[in-house]
């Protein structure tokens, strides 16, 4: 198949998984570029992560209107989130491309099988009072931003549950606020990894044009649909994602 055509398709599946999840879409983005277009470790790690600006930014639109962003919150995580995801950034040149890639698979297996058991034991919620906690929030931004650096990733994987259990968000509006973080982290770490040389021109292009309107669509079926059948469905396909990127290291 055409090269193009499958970062087209990767484009599809990451945006939308993005607008239903409140995800960035670069950690599954990694392995797939990996194994279906052959491109080395540490472009595969990077290139996708300026195509989580458009996708954040399109998502995050439909959740505003729905008035499920809580940007209070958000400023607090991005504060610490900010500075370490550009250490973050800066420590992948000091990282063997092949820990890295075993880091972003088992990484990718721990979230896949969270959003499974969230899934299957996931209740929704009435409306209840958010508790903000302004030290568990920079503390969420410290580890996302951390995280979200060295894995070239919006961090949306960390600072969902974070929102849900520590800050009582219901899931929708944690998903809402993430992909508003995520849209503010992806650009110091997309300039800091294009300044290392991480990233694959052509592949970041077709992604940036592709993740959009999918993001878009994605969020529009969220607002729609059941949390927990969201996220059994994409914690399935992360499981089995994992383990075939793990055995063909």
């Amino acid at each position: 198949m055409n090269d193009i055509l499958i970062i087209t398709l990767i484009g599809a599946f990451i945006g939308t998984s993005a607008g239903m999840l409140g995800i960035g879409g670069a950690l599954a983005a990694t392995p797939l570029l990996k194994i279906l277009i052959g491109l080395p470790p540490l472009l595969a790690l990077a290139s996708p992560l300026p195509a989580t600006l458009p996708s954040a930014l399109s998502g995050a639109i439909v959740y505003h209107k729905n008035k499920l962003i809580d940007f209070k919150l958000a400023w607090w995580v991005l504060l610490s989130a900010i500075p370490m995801n550009i250490l973050g950034t800066k420590a992948t040149q000091f990282i063997p491309p092949l820990v890295l890639m075993y880091f972003t698979g088992g990484f990718i297996f721990m979230v896949g099988c969270t959003f499974f058991v969230r899934g299957w034991m996931l209740r929704e919620e009435a409306d209840k009072p958010t508790e903000y906690s302004v030290l568990s929030a920079i503390i969420t931004g410290l580890i996302t931003g951390t995280v979200s650096g060295v894995l070239a990733i919006g961090g949306g994987i960390i600072m969902i549950p974070a929102f849900v259990k520590i800050n009582k968000l219901r899931v929708k509006s944690a998903f809402a606020t993430s992909l508003f973080c995520i849209a503010v982290l992806a650009i110091p770490g997309s300039i800091g990894h294009y300044l290392l040389g991480h990233i694959d021109m052509k592949v970041m292009v077709i992604l940036m044009i592709t993740v959009a309107p999918f993001s878009y669509i994605g969020a529009r079926i969220a607002i729609r649909l059941q949390s927990k059948t969201l996220e059994k469905v994409f914690g399935t396909f992360m499981i089995a994602l994992s383990l075939y990127f793990l055995f063909t290291q």
